[in-house]
């Protein structure tokens, strides 16, 4: 196979077509030269259009040239005065986060900042199950009866009009550090700080809520530090980059873009995990039994899910807890009942995912959103059904779970669509009873016998929208390569474009001359493979949860045979060796 055959639709053996992505041969010749880059690296760089001038600064960037100044974000003098008023006048500060990842990093940079100062905060994580999502009033309640004068809301609050005016009527002062998407008029808060404001020119709207929470805490400290506040108290300012390793997770968790400062942290964070100086991050990297150099991967598929068990299980708090504990022994302990709660998620997760499989028929896949429904299903797995329906049928999902005439759906949506606007437009419509959410993901409450009606709605809303969706059948390759090119080194060229994520997809691979010479199951559903290489050595591969799939069928059918492979080159660290590993996505015949 050589590239032109790739420069119309190749149709695969599993009806998908692959197509070579678009680049400029004699910009990639500028910069393998200048840079002294692989032809193939410098190709990567330009398939995702990174100018030359731009390259050092991407490879090495600094926190210090590519920090935004805080202080862009509306309302964020006014936030940070409120808190250092408090701080000045001992008045108590609380904070109320959300149950997932990004609400748990959040509430916890914040009281590790806190503490620092030698303040102890009052904090509250709702129960999904009996609070639902966002801040209420009993809580809020709750903090005045303990003589709260603050409230902080993070990754929660911007659609909260009854709860922020009670708390302005009971005489708190609320904070909120957000990054949902709001309706044109706010709630009653002292202060929203959210860079989907509609008067925010900060172009910060990528950030999950763990960045805008990071960036209020560099602000507060930037005013403490003016007020000559750590001069007065004798007390050294906070290591900010020490919380950078719980920023990371969050930011990664919530599938928010990788650009901009959100790469820069990711990047940083990573480097401060590594060093393993958050106990509670340390004892889940031990349970979950991270080797070698940590990776988005691992943030988002070994420790995310572990922390967000625990929220979609009820037990909320865990979270918060684990990342902001103070000894080993009491993290070790946080940490094996995390990982038990996520083995108990696997086991629901499965069976939900099985019904709604069923549910998919051929007339919904026509449909331009995906809705599945069905009764009792456990409410704290449906966000995952959602993203494990968009990434099969790439389109965007919203999974549905109902009782009793009570309706409650989460949704994941793919890049060009909205999820978040559109489930806002459903509010506003009266469709829906509540929601709200960013871009990729939104969640909402209705009454059952909506769901068609709200299906009906968000095909309609759709349809007189203009954007383009990617085909689901079309994979777009960024390169071919030989067997033999799986291999150390190209993967190494490859991290240079990371770290990979939302809006940083990793670069794919149409491998030729790959001869299958053995395919044997592991586990319930994967397949292991090793290809042969015209040199005669031998390249693992795997092809993950593909038993039973038109991708496994095709791979155990062409055992022994010369085929197309498409996949990414991953390393497979055990027992301190890094070995070259394929992950397969498709396959396809080999052309000679």
């Amino acid at each position: 196979m050589e590239e032109k055959d790739l420069q119309k639709d190749f149709l695969s053996l599993t009806n998908k077509r692959w197509k070579l992505k678009n680049f400029d041969e004699r910009e990639t010749e500028n910069i393998s030269q200048n840079f002294g880059f692989s032809y193939l690296l410098a190709k990567l760089f330009n398939i995702r259009k990174i100018n030359i001038s731009d390259i050092d600064q991407y490879i090495n960037p600094s926190l210090k040239d590519h920090m935004p100044d805080p202080y862009n974000l509306v309302d964020m003098e006014k936030a940070c005065s409120r808190i250092y008023d408090s701080i000045s006048n001992d008045e108590k500060i609380a904070i109320f986060g959300d149950y997932d990842v990004d609400g748990s990093t959040s509430t916890s940079i914040i009281i590790n900042y806190f503490r620092s100062l030698g303040i102890e905060v009052e904090y509250h994580i709702p129960n999904r199950f009996t609070e639902g999502y966002g801040p209420n009033k009993d809580i809020f309640s709750k903090f005045k009866k303990n003589r709260v004068k603050v409230i902080i809301t993070v990754d929660c609050g911007t659609m909260s009009y009854d709860e922020m005016e009670f708390a302005k009527n009971e005489g708190l002062d609320v904070i909120v550090l957000d990054h949902h998407q709001p309706e044109i008029t706010l709630p009653e808060a002292y202060a929203i700080v959210n860079p989907n404001r509609l008067d925010d020119n900060s172009n910060l709207n990528y950030l999950a809520a763990v960045g805008v929470t990071y960036l209020f805490l560099i602000a507060v400290n930037r005013k403490l530090r003016s007020m000559k506040w750590f001069e007065n108290n004798n007390l050294t300012e906070p290591n900010l980059i020490s919380f950078l390793d719980i920023i990371a997770l969050g930011t990664i968790c919530d599938a928010v873009p990788l650009k901009g400062i959100n790469r820069l942290l990711v990047i940083k964070g990573i480097e401060v995990m590594t060093k393993q100086l958050n106990v509670g991050l340390k004892s889940l990297i031990d349970k979950s039994a991270i080797k070698g150099r940590i990776s988005t991967y691992d943030l988002g598929f070994k420790l995310g899910p572990r922390i967000n068990a625990a929220g979609r299980l009820g037990h909320s708090s865990f979270g918060t807890e684990l990342l902001t504990a103070t000894d080993s022994i009491n993290a070790d302990r946080i940490a094996n009942e995390l990982d038990k709660f996520n083995q108990e998620r696997r086991t629901i997760e499965s069976y939900v995912l099985d019904s709604a499989e069923k549910q998919v028929t051929e007339e919904k896949l026509n449909k331009k959103l995906l809705i599945v429904s069905g009764e009792n299903w456990h409410e704290g797995v449906i966000g995952i059904i959602a993203s494990r329906l968009k990434d099969k049928y790439h389109k965007p999902c919203v999974v549905i779970t109902f009782s009793k005439g009570k309706a409650k759906g989460s949704g994941r949506s793919i890049k060009g669509i909205d999820l978040g606007n559109l489930v806002i437009a459903a509010k506003q419509a009266g469709i829906i009873d509540s929601g709200g959410g960013h871009s990729m993901a939104a969640g909402l409450s209705l009454n059952e016998n909506q769901i068609e009606n709200l299906s009906n709605f968000f095909e309609s809303q759709l349809s007189n929208h203009l954007f383009e969706v990617m085909d689901e059948k079309m994979i777009y390759v960024d390169s071919l390569i030989s067997s033999s090119g799986i291999n150390l080194e190209v993967y190494d060229e490859i991290e240079k474009l990371g770290p990979f994520g939302s809006d940083n997809v990793e670069p794919n691979f149409v491998v030729k001359n790959s001869i299958l010479a053995s395919v044997n199951q592991i586990g319930e559903n994967h397949l292991k493979c090793l290809i042969k290489t015209p040199e005669g050595e031998f390249i693992e591969a795997m092809a993950f949860r593909s038993l039973s799939t038109s991708l496994g069928d095709q791979i155990q059918k062409n055992k022994g045979n010369s085929v197309s492979l498409l996949g990414k080159i991953k390393i497979n660290e055990w027992g301190g060796r890094r070995t070259p590993q394929l992950h397969i996505e498709d396959i396809g015949e080999q052309i000679s």
